[in-house]
């Protein structure tokens, strides 16, 4: 999969659901460390879970949408970052062996996975877990500690429970079976949560193995009449914004320096360049917030006094600490020293008991730019406002001027409202963003659903109106015909894909006939997709279990919220438009051209007023010529078998009913011209196949049907049951 000449690096990452909070912050951290010095494009490839439960119309929608999986084996991929998350519970050493195969020369790191062959990337869940039990037991002297855990098949939430256990045991403190309860590990967990509290009255805090289940157990907590923090204190883990912006903002351990995207793109991109790379482990501490109070760093006076830029820039690590795990661009203002710059003279305010009216208007417009260029990105709102608050009345303490003081104060209260117009104007923004959005999306499905003209026209006016998605930067790749998902097919793709348009910047480019073929594994290094984007997220577009295409874009907001639904409406959109290719590549089987299965059972279910029969063929030995030879000479075995039964039996209805087995309908020959042509077949199918020395013959079971077709099951039986025979036959006679 390697490529020479390329303009670009082109870095897979391949996870199992990017719409979780987690999956969310793990894909921002890979794109926030991407170095603006390189040339770098990521591409998100994110499937759907299967659980192997649930309704059969979710478990079908899922094995469709995770067909994505398979671009990242085709395409072009310098380097491959992975992170399993549910799916190396069950699954998790088949599919890194899985993986191996495939990407065997390709780079790769894995996230959060126990595999010691491998380069990976993994929390150091230890310390962030030793420094919250040693914060709750030997700091506020609490005794009775809980925990709310996860599956028994997921490593990363045994491990927590483990290390919680032993460090409950260093302090002296009892762990049993009673104090904890396993969950599924999202945020349906109030019932389990409930258990827990109700078995252990009087609990004084509660570890959640992550942030999600700590929504079900504030749940539980409610209905009980329980406040976080107040009556419990709670901690989570993984520190994702959904735990600032709980009510009350959640307590959770987090990663210390560097996230584990970014400590995973550092590792590949090592391993492109040719180093020798080792195994990460990422530190963790506690973030400490409404729901388990917990300080970070404490104000001394005399550090204040010192005016040390070091403890500065360690205060607005306090407050702004999401800040420091993403690098600062040049075209970007630096937050970090924008805040030294007001502080520090904040500071000298007080130490020389004197501000001037100037040096105020001075430092009102450095913190007004400091929000405005987006400092509340890098905080929560609880969490600013209380370390704020510490430092001002660390600064009270020492300040004995009047006048300095009540300056200072006042902008340390600037500080709070350009906070809080900040996060107004965010949510407003977003607000306005999502009514936009819906509008755009409404009045693409008007426009898009058509139904008027040739198929093709049809879809041609979708493509001319694809901008009304509201989607800036995109690319659109459709198939020159659907592909019916087989997800047991390894050839299931074409090797060609059109690319339709480009959307940059908010305009659409429709790319002219003679420029839009090219090689599915050009997929992501195409000069025309738009430039200056650093990330995009493959996006199946598909009906049922028609496959269109794939829309890939740009990685933001809008996308997180609003990509799979875009996708989704897309695909439906083209469903409608395009009905009869539908119904042709619905009915043929994609590798030998033959009749599909489906096409089969529906020519039978119809009443036949005319006499037939029906033939069952099997090929004999066929596993032997996979393992053997290798599937691509299957393939080409099972294509000519094909081109012989449709020599032998021209007129009737042909189809592959899967894998090596073929049905042939036939209402013109008699009883003894279908015996002389199956034997024909026969001696065909035979000396074809000889040169593999594995025996390969055909197995025919023939069944006469007399006027209407009642049961087709049986029918079909009958047929099989005679092909069985003649496969017992030829068992005997020939050793593979």
């Amino acid at each position: 999969m390697q490529r020479n000449n390329k303009r670009e690096t082109v870095i897979g990452m391949v996870l199992e659901d990017m719409y979780a909070d987690f999956s969310k912050e793990l894909i921002q951290s890979v794109l926030n460390a991407i170095p603006d010095n390189k040339s770098i494009r990521l591409v998100v490839l994110a499937g759907k879970y299967d659980h192997g439960d649930g309704l059969y119309t979710e478990r079908a929608y899922k094995i469709v949408y995770n067909t994505v999986f398979k671009f990242s084996e085709i395409c072009d991929i310098d380097g491959l970052i992975v992170h399993l998350g549910s799916v190396q519970s069950r699954k998790g050493e088949m599919i890194v062996e899985k993986q191996l195969k495939k990407y065997k020369d390709i780079p790769k790191v894995f996230i959060a996975i126990d595999a010691p062959d491998l380069t990976t990337v993994n929390y150091d869940n230890e310390t962030g877990i030793r420094e919250a039990v040693d914060s709750l037991v030997n700091v506020s002297g609490l005794t009775k500690l809980c925990m709310l855990g996860g599956r028994d098949d997921n490593k990363d939430a045994q491990l927590r429970k483990e290390i919680f256990a032993r460090c409950l045991k260093e302090n002296g403190i009892s762990f049993t079976e009673n104090n904890y309860i396993k969950s599924s590990m999202s945020v349906d967990t109030k019932e389990n949560a409930g258990k827990l509290l109700d078995a252990n009255p009087g609990v004084q805090a509660v570890f959640c193995v992550n942030d999600a289940v700590a929504k079900g157990l504030y749940e539980a907590m409610e209905e009980r009449g329980l406040v976080p923090g107040r009556d419990v204190l709670v901690f989570g883990f993984d520190n994702t914004r959904m735990a600032g912006e709980m009510i009350p903002s959640l307590s959770s351990i987090g990663l210390a320096d560097c996230t584990l995207g970014q400590k995973a793109l550092e590792l590949l991109l090592a391993k492109l360049g040719g180093e020798n790379v080792s195994s990460a482990l990422v530190p963790t501490r506690l973030y400490g917030r409404e729901s388990m109070p917990h300080e970070m760093y404490v104000y001394t006076t005399l550090e204040l006094m010192n005016i040390d830029p070091k403890f500065i820039y360690r205060m607005f690590d306090d407050c702004f600490y999401r800040y420091k795990s993403e690098p600062v661009s040049r075209e970007s203002v630096d937050l970090k020293r924008l805040f030294f710059e007001f502080m520090s003279r904040m500071l000298i305010a007080v130490k020389q008991r004197y501000m001037s009216s100037e040096e105020f208007d001075r430092i009102s417009v450095l913190i007004d730019k400091f929000f405005e260029k987006g400092a509340m990105n890098y905080t929560d709102a609880v969490k600013l406002i209380k370390s704020t608050k510490r430092i001002q009345d660390s600064l009270d303490v020492f300040n004995h001027s009047p006048m300095a003081s009540y300056m200072v104060n006042k902008l340390f209260l600037r500080i709070k409202d350009r906070a809080i117009l900040a996060l107004s104007e965010h949510s407003i923004r977003d607000h306005e963003n999502f009514i936009e959005g819906r509008e755009k999306l409404q009045q693409f499905l008007i426009d898009g659903t058509i139904y008027a003209g040739s198929q093709q026209n049809n879809i041609d006016y979708i493509i001319r109106n694809i901008d009304k998605l509201g989607i800036r930067n995109a690319a659109l790749f459709l198939y020159e015909e659907p592909v019916v998902c087989d997800t047991k097919s390894r050839s299931m793709f074409p090797d060609h894909i059109m690319l339709r348009c480009v959307i940059k910047s908010g305009e659409l480019y429709i790319l002219p006939k003679n420029r839009q073929r090219c090689l599915v594994s050009e997929l992501f290094t195409r000069p025309e997709l738009p430039p200056k984007c650093k990330g995009f997220v493959a996006l199946p577009v598909f009906y049922s279990d028609f496959i269109y295409g794939l829309f890939l874009c740009e990685i933001d907001k809008n996308i997180y919220n609003r990509g799979e639904y875009i996708a989704v409406q897309l695909g439906r959109t083209i469903y409608l438009n395009d009905e009869l290719p539908i119904i042709r590549i619905a009915n043929t089987d994609m590798l030998t051209g033959l009749f599909s299965r489906r096409y089969f059972y529906n020519y039978l279910s119809g009443e036949h007023a005319r006499a037939f029969h029906l033939l069952y063929l099997d090929l004999d030995n066929f596993k032997a010529i996979n393992d053997n030879f290798g599937h691509n000479t299957g393939d080409e075995v099972l294509i000519r078998t094909a081109e012989l039964i449709k020599e032998n039996f021209p007129d009737s209805v042909i189809a592959r009913l899967g894998g090596d087995e073929f049905a042939v309908i036939n209402e013109s020959f008699s009883k003894d011209e279908i015996a002389e042509k199956t034997c024909k077949l026969e001696t065909a199918v035979a000396d074809e196949f000889r040169r593999y020395g594995c025996a390969t013959a055909l197995s025919i079971g023939i069944t006469y049907a007399e006027g209407t077709v009642n049961d087709i099951d049986k029918l079909i039986q009958q047929s099989d049951r005679s092909m069985y025979e003649i496969k017992k036959l030829h068992h005997e006679s020939f050793v593979c």
